[in-house]
């Protein structure tokens, strides 16, 4: 009569999980005024509204979101990263015919393959849970500073319409309202 024996593998996986998302759009700015004070305008309010200047970019971070804006182009840049350090183990039991042997040998090698791959697989759940997280993050975010740089566009708009209009002749009347960001400028040419 055979016996068999039990054979219980551990194995354990310490890692850094990565997530990361990004998206890119482009400023509908209208040319009033030449390319380089369309951009000038918009860096200073960018500036004016907490972003510094990086490089040629104008940054900010809000809530765990990079915002980046190129005054030149007009391109904008969100973007949003995590990492997270993860520890798991996983057990794995089975029978072999001989507690040192072969078959022994065997059972043990399987088991620990058979471990890894779900090791893996919770880290691939793990990864995609962050990423979900990160990408969430940057949609809520994404929606007021949206709100945000289309003010500001409207923002350099005004402001570049006025300067156009005093290099065009004399401003008689300029009457601005803030509810509904009509601009009305009355010129004597």
């Amino acid at each position: 009569m055979s016996r068999s024996y039990r054979v219980t593998v551990c194995e354990s996986l310490n890692t850094t999980i990565k997530a990361h998302d990004r998206v890119c759009t482009q400023l509908e700015l209208l040319e009033v005024l030449p390319p380089e004070a369309m951009a000038e305008l918009l860096a200073r309010a960018l500036e004016e509204r907490g972003f510094t200047r990086e490089g040629d970019v104008l940054a900010r971070e809000v809530d765990g979101v990079k915002v980046t804006v190129d005054p030149r182009t007009g391109e904008v840049t969100a973007s949003s990263e995590s990492a997270r350090d993860v520890e798991m183990a996983q057990n794995k039991e089975g029978r072999a015919y001989d507690d040192m042997g072969p078959n022994a040998r065997a059972v043990q090698e399987q088991l620990r393959k058979e471990a890894q791959k779900d090791l893996e697989r919770k880290a691939d759940e793990k990864t995609q849970q962050l990423q979900t997280e990160v990408t969430n993050r940057l949609e809520r975010t994404l929606n007021d500073i949206r709100r945000e740089l289309d003010q500001v566009v409207n923002r350099v708009t005004g402001e570049a319409l006025k300067q156009k209009a005093a290099s065009l002749g004399k401003i008689k009347e300029m009457s601005e309202d803030q509810n509904t960001g009509n601009l009305t400028i009355v010129l004597e040419v």
